[in-house]
C-alpha cells in the first residue's frame, strides 16, 4: 500500500507556498539580523535582564522597588534571580554586543524547538517566522523563546528521569506559570521525574537568592503581585480581556481560574487515559490560562503542541500571522484584545482533533 501520488497541481502549489513562505520568513530574518547590527531590538534583554546581571554583579538587589518607575516602563527585573545570574557573562561586554548575542540565542532557541518537536518541514519554519508573536519575541529578546525550547526538550526527553527534571526544573523556577506541566508528568504517572523536577527547581531558585545574599526575596511576592495590577488589565490574558470589556478585575480572575482549571482538569483526564500528547497541549495552554499577564511572544509555548499535532505543514501553522492586527505592546481596542485568545481557541480544536488518515490505494504489480 502507499500513499496516493500528488497531482502536478499540487506540486506547483507546494512549490509556490514554499518558495512564497521562505522569501517572507528570509526577509523577516533579515530584518531581525539588522536591527542587531544597528541595536534597535532586545528590549527585555536590554533593561531589564542585563541592568539585573548588573546589579548582581555589583552585590545589588537586582529587584526594583514598587514605586520604581522602571515597573510603569516594562523595565523593571521581576524573575527569580536565576535568570539574571545567567545573564551575567554577558553584562561585562558593550551594551549592543550583549544584547545583539541575546537576539541570536532567541532566534536559535526558536528553531531549535522547532527541531527538537521533530518538525522537518522547512515551510512550518517558515511560517513560525512569520508569527506576530515570534517578531515579539525577537524584538524583546526575552525568556519566552528560550522556555519554549525547554517545553520541546521536556517533550523529548519525557521518558527520561534526570534529563527531564533538570529541564521542567528549570524551566517551572523561571516562569512559575509553567507549573501545569508538573500536573501534565503526574497524570502521566511519571512521580519521580515530577518530584526532581520539583526539587530541582526549588533547589535552583533557593541557591540563586543565596548567590545574592537573599536580596529583594521578602519584598518579592509584592513587587509579584504589583507587577499583575500595572500590567494584567493592558495584557492579552483573560483578565485582561474581562478588562476590555468593563468588567470588575475580580470577574476576570474568576474566569482565568475556571477556565484555566478546566483545562488543567482536561490534562489530567488526558494523562490517565495514557494519551500524553493531548494532556501535553492542555497543559501548556493552561499556563497560558492562568498566567494574570499574557503579551504575544508568551503564546511561543504553543509552537510545540502545535508541532507534535501536525509536524508538517497546514494551515493551521499560518493562524498566529492574524496576531499582526493586534498591537505587540499592550492589548489594543475593539477586537483586538480577544484576537489571541481566538487564535488559542482554534489552534487547540486544531491539536486535540485526530488527524485524518490520508487514503492509499494498492501498488501496482
Amino acid at each position: 500500500m502507499r500513499a496516493l501520488a500528488a497531482s502536478p497541481a499540487a506540486d506547483r502549489l507546494r512549490l509556490v507556498s514554499t518558495g512564497l513562505l521562505l522569501s517572507v520568513a528570509a526577509v523577516i530574518l533579515v530584518g531581525a539580523l539588522l536591527a542587531v547590527l544597528f541595536g534597535a531590538p532586545g528590549w527585555d534583554s536590554r533593561f531589564a535582564y542585563l541592568s539585573a546581571a548588573d546589579a548582581v554583579l555589583e552585590g545589588r538587589s537586582p529587584y526594583p522597588g514598587l514605586d520604581d518607575p522602571a515597573l510603569d516602563e516594562d523595565k523593571g527585573y521581576v524573575y527569580p534571580p536565576q535568570l539574571a545570574i545567567a545573564y551575567t557573562p554577558l553584562a561585562p561586554l558593550p551594551l549592543e554586543v550583549a544584547t545583539g548575542i541575546a537576539v541570536l540565542a532567541t532566534i536559535a532557541a526558536i528553531l531549535g524547538a522547532l527541531a527538537v518537536a521533530g518538525v522537518r518541514d522547512i515551510r512550518c519554519y517558515a511560517a513560525v517566522l512569520l508569527w506576530a508573536p515570534t517578531v515579539n519575541a525577537i524584538e524583546n529578546a526575552n525568556v519566552s523563546a528560550a522556555l519554549t525550547l525547554g517545553l520541546a526538550l521536556a517533550w523529548r526527553y519525557r521518558a527520561t528521569v534526570w534529563p527531564f527534571a533538570v529541564v521542567v526544573g528549570l524551566a517551572v523556577s523561571t516562569k512559575l506559570v509553567l507549573w501545569p506541566v508538573l500536573v501534565w508528568t503526574v497524570s502521566m504517572r511519571r512521580l519521580r521525574a515530577a518530584a526532581l523536577a520539583a526539587g530541582a527547581g526549588v533547589l535552583v531558585t533557593l541557591a540563586a537568592w543565596a548567590a545574592i545574599g537573599f536580596a529583594g526575596l521578602a519584598e518579592y511576592p509584592d513587587l509579584v503581585s504589583h507587577l499583575s495590577d500595572l500590567q494584567e488589565d493592558r495584557s492579552y490574558s483573560i483578565a485582561g480581556m474581562a478588562s476590555a470589556l468593563g468588567l470588575p478585575q475580580a470577574a476576570g480572575r474568576l474566569a482565568m481560574l475556571v477556565l484555566g482549571g478546566a483545562l488543567v482538569v482536561a490534562c489530567w483526564r488526558f494523562g490517565r487515559r495514557g494519551d500524553d500528547r493531548r494532556a501535553f497541549t492542555c497543559a501548556v495552554v493552561a499556563a497560558l490560562a492562568l498566567s494574570p499577564i499574557v503579551w504575544q511572544h508568551y503564546l511561543m509555548f504553543l509552537l510545540v503542541p502545535l508541532a507534535l499535532a501536525r509536524p508538517r505543514f497546514t494551515a493551521a501553522w499560518l493562524l498566529p500571522v492574524v496576531l499582526w492586527l493586534s498591537p505587540r505592546l499592550g492589548h489594543g481596542d475593539g477586537v483586538q484584545p480577544f484576537l489571541p485568545a481566538l487564535v488559542v481557541g482554534v489552534l487547540l480544536y486544531l491539536m486535540l482533533a485526530r488527524p485524518k488518515e490520508r487514503p492509499v490505494v494498492a501498488e501496482a504489480a
